[in-house]
């Protein structure tokens, strides 16, 4: 691969600029979502919606991963993920409709059946896409995949999604919404890749796929049940109106600084993988990687701990009021959560899976014994959250020592979490300077809400352009003077 860094630079812009307006869409599709649904129905949602994950992952097993991290990729591996993706799709689906009613009865929520299989309808058109997000993804050809993102999610989220809610369908509109999104993006991407649809059934053509695949698929069930363990304990313990305050203060903070990592590290898959032969190249990528990381991640994290109430109030309204602890909780997590992705995607790009393994099943067992502690004691759901942050912590430590075993700068990765903790506290400490003197004095919220965007992005300017150097913060000072051009010419005396 021929100048690799401008393809990835290339590929981050264009993964940013996904994920930049599809955060906004999410936040103004949840403040309108969370005024239409009740906690109790968001309850049935989460639940669905761990359910659905897991048919996604039936219908995948690894191989799209497969197909970005092989060096040499023939006509006939593609053939190969196709038939797999299709036949374990086919197989998901069926499974789901008839395991339906006993997932509803086991939770205790008849409107969990005609929910889940809406959202197994999916199941197809999502084995479809698997293919050709890897192959794009392999390629670095990141504008088709936001095209098939952000049309999927107006059309099929905006449009279908919140017209259902809207009309009453309840719980069920997510499914609508789900299968719309699936369906739009499955055409999309086809359409730019073509791949073959031919099926193929020799051994040979699976043998070299699934020898990688079969460990990223063990890796990813454990991460599968752990990310999802306290939603399924939940569910089956708590009242379905708390799982729905849990899930959507989750959502609120999580799903946003999740999209940023994912946005990064869906890139840095196949770079990394390219250049997994080539230490130093791949040290001086995960430096800068994991800086831009904690910089960005812990602002947001800093200004949201600070800023909860607000938060609470404008995306999910004042009968989400009870979630607002749980969005400081998670506001801490997540600069961890961002940090162990990267960490994950560097094992799994230089085919490091044994010891990542056998992390992923310490945590997954130490993550249940923990939550069943914490519900045995009487705990609340704002203990569950707390026993989540404490595990991720621990896992993000084992797997930071995983990734200095693989680029050798124990030192640098320190460096970076110093620098993320700096960014984290100063951000919070403006939010408190400015933002508690206002809510003091009564400030309304449309102002104060505005304030605090006015903040934060002060806060995440200064410390992208004061913090050390990273691919970030040369993109930053590359796009200024384009930036200033462009207003000379618009703002120019014209003759």
């Amino acid at each position: 691969m021929t100048n690799l860094k401008s393809r990835t630079v290339n590929a981050v812009k264009w993964s940013y600029m996904t994920m930049g307006i599809a955060t906004v869409l999410g936040l103004v599709f949840t403040a309108i979502l969370s005024r239409l649904l009740t906690p109790a129905e968001f309850g049935v949602v989460a639940i669905a919606f761990v359910l659905q994950r897991f048919g996604q992952f039936i219908a995948d097993l690894g191989v799209g991963q497969a197909l970005i991290q092989k060096p040499e990729l023939s006509g006939e591996d593609v053939q190969a993920g196709f038939t797999s993706s299709i036949g374990l799709g086919l197989l998901a689906t069926v499974a789901a409709w008839m395991l339906a009613p006993l997932a509803g009865q086991y939770f205790g929520m008849p409107d969990l059946v005609m929910v889940f299989r809406g959202y197994a309808v999916a199941y197809l058109f999502n084995a479809m896409i698997i293919i050709s997000q890897s192959l794009l993804r392999r390629q670095l050809k990141f504008r088709p995949l936001m095209i098939g993102e952000l049309v999927s999610l107006v059309i099929g989220h905006g449009v279908f999604g919140l017209g259902a809610a809207y009309l009453g369908f309840g719980a069920f509109s997510l499914a609508i919404s789900q299968i719309a999104q699936a369906l739009i993006q499955m055409v999309i991407l086809y359409a730019y890749t073509r791949h073959s649809l031919r099926l193929t059934f020799r051994p040979e053509s699976y043998r070299h796929l699934y020898a990688f695949a079969t460990r990223v698929t063990i890796i990813n069930f454990l991460e599968f049940i752990s990310t999802n363990l306290d939603s399924i304990m939940l569910a089956r313990l708590y009242p379905t109106a708390q799982l729905g305050l849990y899930s959507r203060g989750f959502k609120a903070i999580g799903t946003p600084a999740m999209s940023f990592a994912t946005s990064l590290t869906r890139v840095l898959a196949p770079s990394f993988s390219a250049v997994q032969s080539e230490p130093e190249r791949l040290r001086r990528a995960h430096h800068s990687a994991l800086l831009a990381l904690l910089i960005v991640i812990s602002c947001v994290a800093g200004g949201i701990f600070v800023a909860a109430p607000e938060v609470v109030a404008v995306l999910l309204g004042s009968q989400f009021v009870g979630a607002v602890v749980l969005v400081k909780i998670f506001a801490l997590a997540v600069p961890f959560m961002a940090s162990s992705n990267l960490a994950g995607v560097l094992a799994e790009a230089t085919a490091n899976l044994g010891v990542k393994l056998k992390i992923q099943a310490v945590y997954t067992v130490g993550l249940a014994l923990a939550f069943w502690t914490a519900y045995s004691l009487g705990g609340t759901v704002v203990a569950i959250a707390a026993v989540l942050l404490v595990g991720t912590v621990l896992r993000n430590l084992g797997l930071e020592l995983l990734a200095r075993s693989i680029v050798g700068s124990g030192r640098e990765i320190l460096e970076s979490y110093g620098v993320g903790l700096l960014s984290g506290l100063g951000t919070a400490l403006a939010f408190y300077v400015v933002v508690v003197p206002l809510r003091n004095l009564g400030t309304p919220l449309p102002v104060l809400f505005l304030t605090e965007l006015v903040v934060g992005g002060i806060a995440l300017t200064a410390a992208i352009f004061l913090g050390p150097p990273n691919e970030l913060k040369s993109m930053a000072l590359r796009a200024v003077p384009a930036v200033t051009r462009r207003l000379r010419r618009v703002t120019g005396p014209r003759g």
